[in-house]
């Protein structure tokens, strides 16, 4: 009796199933054919659409409109950005939407065809839109799709990459800001033929839009300006556009890379004020090495453009001002340093300065023997040190640090 009171439950759940299974299938189906349709009503569309259409013709505007000109909308979306020195290679989907009412279609609505992708072997008009200030890469597998309306209305995306110069913010490296400016015009077309016009219609619809990469990466997206090239048109005759795009880095790996080691070189060149004033090697290269190290730094680090004096010109300016100022400190109390001898008279020395034109210059052969050595005295002398290393030791930092409080405030605060 059991196993018949289970038999009702099982043949109702195995009917339930295979009901499913029929729907789904019919569904499956429905659709596969409604596809199969589809593709062949948009190969008859566009057979139709291409049939006397002329793709070096410029679309002809509507008969209402109050000019001459084709409105191309335009916008960019920017999948990579690799950073060079003064450069960004950018590789970026051209976006551009425009009316050509010469390929105009009718389908009925049951098809539920909402728009067509030309094939690959069809050309259309379009309107030759190039990067004025950038260099255009060619690449080696060419990304186009091209979706034509019912009522004529082409959508065009198409991926370029180009290299375009970089300009750092004024207050480098304090705001570590990167900004790339394109410009787009026709290289074909007049004004009277095309005008170029922003995409603007957000939050759906936005001139300028970057990837998840560009949000996150060591420079992340900032803002983007778009607007009108000056006077809207370039040479007077075509239409142009532009737009700005900032991109925003961190502070920090600038100021480890260029003002900690300035810092530590500037305190390196202080260190022969405490070094006996002579010819050595030590009191050398703390003279020496900081300033030829600035030096090379200004005329071969590819980031300093002289065109505008910004805060890491003026820094390292005067890092090199100072580091010079430091070398000829050194100089000058070399000049300024009074040979002395120092006698060794049958193991006692005693001291012979040259001040006395007639002190001897020899002593007995085989007795004493003379040792010479440098003795700062002449220029300044306190307590047997050099007055010159004494003052720099205090006028040297003291200058630094009257010079970096002024330069935070006029470049930071």
């Amino acid at each position: 009796m059991g196993m018949k009171s289970h038999l009702p439950t099982a043949y109702w759940l195995f009917s339930i199933i295979s009901i499913i299974c029929l729907q789904f299938y019919s569904v499956m189906a429905q659709s596969k054919a409604l596809r199969s349709r589809q593709i062949g009503t948009e190969g008859q569309i566009i057979a139709r659409m291409f049939s006397e259409y002329d793709a070096n013709a410029r679309p002809p505007v509507r008969d209402e409109a109050d000019h001459s000109a084709i409105a191309v909308i335009v916008s960019l979306y920017i999948n990579k950005i690799q950073w060079q020195t003064n450069t960004a290679e950018i590789e970026l989907y051209l976006r551009q939407q425009w009316e050509d009412s010469r390929l105009a279609y009718d389908v009925d609505v049951r098809e539920a065809i909402n728009d067509v992708v030309v094939p690959p072997n069809r050309r259309l008009w379009v309107p030759d839109t190039y990067f004025m200030n950038a260099d255009e890469r060619t690449n080696d597998l060419h990304r186009e799709r091209n979706v034509v309306e019912p009522s004529g209305y082409v959508r065009s995306s198409e991926k370029r990459s180009i290299s375009v110069s970089v300009e750092n913010d004024e207050r480098f490296p304090f705001v570590n800001t990167r900004s790339i400016k394109l410009k787009l015009s026709s290289y074909k077309y007049q004004v009277d033929d095309v005008v170029y016009l922003w995409a603007n219609s957000p939050p759906v619809i936005v001139p300028v839009e970057v990837s998840k990469e560009l949000l996150e990466g060591p420079y992340a997206f900032s803002e983007a300006f778009a607007g009108d090239c000056v006077g809207n048109y370039t040479i007077g005759v075509y239409s142009c556009i532009d737009v700005s795009i900032s991109f925003e880095g961190s502070s920090s790996e600038s100021f480890l890379r260029i003002f900690l080691p300035s810092i530590l070189l500037l305190i390196v060149s202080w260190l022969h004020f405490w070094i006996h004033g002579s010819w050595s090697v030590p009191r050398t290269i703390s003279a020496a090495l900081p300033f030829f190290i600035f030096f090379v730094l200004l005329v071969f680090y590819p980031n300093i453009s002289w065109s505008n004096c910004g805060p890491l010109q003026v820094w390292l300016v005067f890092c090199l001002i100072l580091s010079f100022l430091s070398l000829l400190e050194y100089f000058v109390v070399i000049c300024c340093g009074v040979r002395r001898r120092v006698a060794y008279r049958n193991g006692h020395p005693t001291h012979i300065t040259t001040g006395d034109p007639n002190a001897p210059l020899t002593v007995q052969a085989g007795k004493e023997t003379i040792d010479v050595e440098y003795e700062t005295s002449r220029c300044a002398g306190f307590k047997n040190n050099n007055g010159i290393d004494v003052v720099s030791r205090i006028a040297f930092p003291l200058i630094f640090l009257v010079f970096f409080i002024i330069f935070l405030i006029f470049y930071v605060i």
